[in-house]
């Protein structure tokens, strides 16, 4: 990478906030978080504050770690759980700002890295008028339905408006951060990258086998938290009429409880009732390498989310070779072009998902032809996309003065 310094022959020294990152109780938490900040830390000195809510940190403090070469903070983020949703900025900022002055008092940032416009995005600001070092935020998929938050949504248009630099991980971010008054040269579109050594193309049946599925009939794989905003719902209703048209076909859902709940009592019940109780396969929360081996285990990749930013697990399908069936949100239109599935539309639309469904399973794909639409994507593009982003920031001087309550 060829990323200039801030001044010559010193590294960028960084400090990243994020509420979503892997912890030991959470290990696959945010790893797309991680994936990013570790490759930037190969040509950047990165301390992350990754606050832990107060309710799961009361057994004893929080210790700093190092884990591939980033120096971890997890302080407690003191909020009131559920309710005054917008004072959650400033929460955040009263819990990390103490230890953020602390480590820049000993060896000074030369900028704030802010995963999420909100809450992280808001205490960022306020730690730059506390630091006097600008601050970069990356627009993830949440910034789509907390802006209608009348709670929520002014700060965080204040927040994309007075940012010194903004990461959009997809062009539809992007275009609403430019919406919301953020002028364009601050905006730069930065998808997430793919691990394309985990995720690369592998026999079929075999993979089949050591998950313990059939190794016969059509198999739809999708992955993500249990919750109802990643559609599992959808694929669940319209797999029975799909197996009408296409024998044998299962279903398997990889991932469980996250942030957003869990409704995977609700899950079973719904395939109970559509008669696809034995065809549907609850897999549990997996490892990447875990995600990897359902990945090719799959003969498509189905993905019914109401919105997101740039889902890491479809560039990773994509990378193992599986086409890809989505709702057209975030960078999905952009990531899956032909060559590699199908998108559908508005993710409630079951008639359309399913037509998608069928279609794409009824065509003949070669794997290493869809592989290819994603290759270039890697983490370490994306890391020297962001490192070119901090290094401008950094290079811009001073930053504005903005009162976030």
């Amino acid at each position: 990478m060829t990323v200039p310094p801030p001044t010559s022959g010193r590294r960028l020294r960084v400090l990243s906030l994020s509420t979503v990152f892997p912890s030991e109780d959470r290990p696959t938490h945010g790893l797309f978080v991680e994936e990013r900040l570790a490759r930037c830390a190969e040509h950047a000195d990165v301390t992350v504050l990754a606050p832990v809510p107060w309710q799961r940190s009361l057994a004893g403090p929080n210790r700093p770690t190092e884990r591939r070469g980033l120096r971890i903070h997890r302080p407690r983020f003191w909020y009131l759980p559920r309710f005054f949703k917008g004072l959650d900025g400033a929460a955040l900022l009263r819990s990390v700002r103490g230890l953020a002055q602390r480590l820049h008092a000993e060896q000074p940032f030369d900028l704030i890295d802010a995963h999420f416009a909100w809450p992280e995005g808001a205490a960022a600001l306020g730690l730059r008028q506390a630091l006097g070092i600008p601050v970069t935020v990356t627009l993830r998929g949440t910034l789509e339905w907390l802006a209608e938050d009348p709670a929520r949504g002014p700060r965080m248009a204040e927040v994309v408006r007075t940012a010194d630099r903004i990461v959009a991980v997809s062009h539809d971010l992007a275009e609403r951060a430019h919406a919301l008054g953020a002028s364009p040269e601050r905006v730069r579109v930065v998808p997430n990258g793919v691990d394309t050594e985990r995720f690369r193309p592998r026999e079929r049946a075999e993979a089949r086998r050591a998950l313990g599925l059939a190794t016969e009939g059509p198999l739809l794989v999708s992955v993500g938290h249990l919750s109802p905003r990643k559609g599992f719902q959808d694929l669940v209703s319209v797999l029975g009429t799909l197996r009408a048209s296409h024998p044998g076909a299962e279903l398997a859902l990889v991932g469980g409880a996250g942030a957003e709940g869990d409704n995977l009592s609700e899950l079973r019940e719904l395939a109970r009732a559509n008669g696809v109780g034995d065809a549907v396969h609850f897999l549990g929360p997996r490892s990447p390498d875990g995600v990897a081996d359902a990945l090719a285990a799959a003969d498509l990749f189905a993905f019914a989310s109401r919105y997101e930013g740039c889902p890491n697990v479809v560039l990773e399908a994509l990378a193992s070779g599986r086409p890809v069936v989505s709702s057209a949100v975030g960078e999905v239109p952009y990531l899956l072009p032909d060559a590699g599935g199908a998108v559908y539309g508005r993710p409630e639309d079951r008639e359309a998902l399913l037509t998608a469904l069928r279609a794409t399973l009824d065509r003949t794909w070669e794997p290493e032809a869809i592989r290819a639409c994603v290759a270039h994507r890697t983490w370490d593009r994306t890391a020297d996309e962001v490192l070119e982003i901090w290094s401008a920031a950094s290079q811009d001087g001073a930053s504005r003065e903005v009162s976030i309550p």
